[in-house]
């Protein structure tokens, strides 16, 4: 018995050992002769430089408009809002759906990816901009405890905030912790990661007529090199579950916050948007009954409905 234990230890650490270089070497770089093919393809809309690397970033609407900048959350990249684009061009609004560092097409910084990491990334994409109006900021998921944490930093460069089923209004296991350890983590998310991401993504769509454009982005994403890694490092520096400091700030800030929320939603259940409202008492808080944590792309006309008349009513002087 001992003996066929050694063996089988022996077999994964060899498997282990072949197929964690080669998870890597699967993967495409994304670099400049990748982007001009994601370019020339219309995959990608337009690459801005940095002071920390490449980002991929969508803008539409009218180039007067008041500025909207759409914060996704984790996995799906600036494609969780494609739906967004065409209807808050068409209300008046100059639409800004970044691909945060680590997801889309964007670059895979090899740095902590914590909580400034994603501040001071959005601060540099609006000054590269030249964005100088306050923005109406709209965070998703994880997403919304990125855009509460940048409203706590530069309160005076936002207009309004909207959040969609955000995050930091309390933990929830995301993934088993032992895949957090070093070395363990490292290699399950190399080698497993991008397809765990993909079959999360599919079964929160799985009865959306959204669910095939959706996995066709969730593929051209992940196939690129550092977007597993990426999710580990997120979740190795950023505890965006709990972030109620932030919420605080946003709180006294006294700006108008909206925020929609299914009330099925298992992933950051409703339940926390009781604990956010303490935190920010100007929350006004839209339920979309029955409906679960995928409803920035998958419940676009609902989100929108309530969306667009607070962005309104947010720009309106004196508001």
């Amino acid at each position: 018995m001992i003996r066929w234990i050694k063996r089988a230890l022996v077999a994964l650490v060899a498997a282990v050992a072949i197929g964690y270089p080669l998870a890597g070497w699967s993967s495409e770089q994304l670099d400049d002769a990748a982007r001009a093919n994601l370019l020339s393809s219309g995959q990608a809309r337009q690459f801005v430089t940095l002071p920390m690397g490449t980002m991929h970033v969508r803008i539409s609407g009218p180039v007067n408009g008041p500025p909207v900048l759409l914060i996704h959350g984790g996995m799906v990249g600036g494609y969780g809002f494609q739906n967004w684009q065409k209807p808050l061009a068409d209300a008046g609004f100059r639409i800004i759906v970044p691909d945060l560092f680590g997801y889309g097409f964007s670059d895979r910084p090899d740095t902590p990816y914590t909580r400034q990491f994603y501040v001071d990334q959005l601060a540099q994409l609006l000054d590269t901009l030249g964005t100088r109006t306050p923005v109406h900021v709209v965070g998703a998921s994880m997403g919304g405890a990125i855009a509460t944490a940048f409203t706590a930093s530069f309160p005076a460069r936002v207009r309004s905030v909207a959040l969609m089923a955000p995050a930091g209004g309390g933990r929830v296991a995301v993934v088993n912790g032992a895949l957090l350890w070093p070395v363990i983590g490292d290699v399950a998310f190399r080698m497993f990661g991008s397809s765990y991401s993909r079959d999360v993504i599919a079964k929160a769509y799985a009865n959306s007529p959204a669910r095939e454009p959706m996995m066709a982005w969730m593929a051209a994403q992940t196939r690129y090199r550092g977007y597993a890694e990426g999710l580990l490092n997120n979740l190795r520096n950023y505890d965006a579950a709990w972030q109620p400091e932030d919420y605080a700030a946003l709180g006294r800030s006294g700006l108008p916050v909206l925020a929609v929320w299914g009330t099925a939603d298992t992933v950051n259940p409703f339940d926390q948007s009781r604990v956010l409202a303490r935190h920010v008492p100007q929350m006004k808080i839209v339920p979309l009954e029955g409906k679960g944590h995928a409803i920035t792309y998958g419940e676009t006309d609902a989100v929108l409905a309530a969306v667009i008349p607070f962005f309104r009513a947010a720009g309106r002087p004196g508001s």
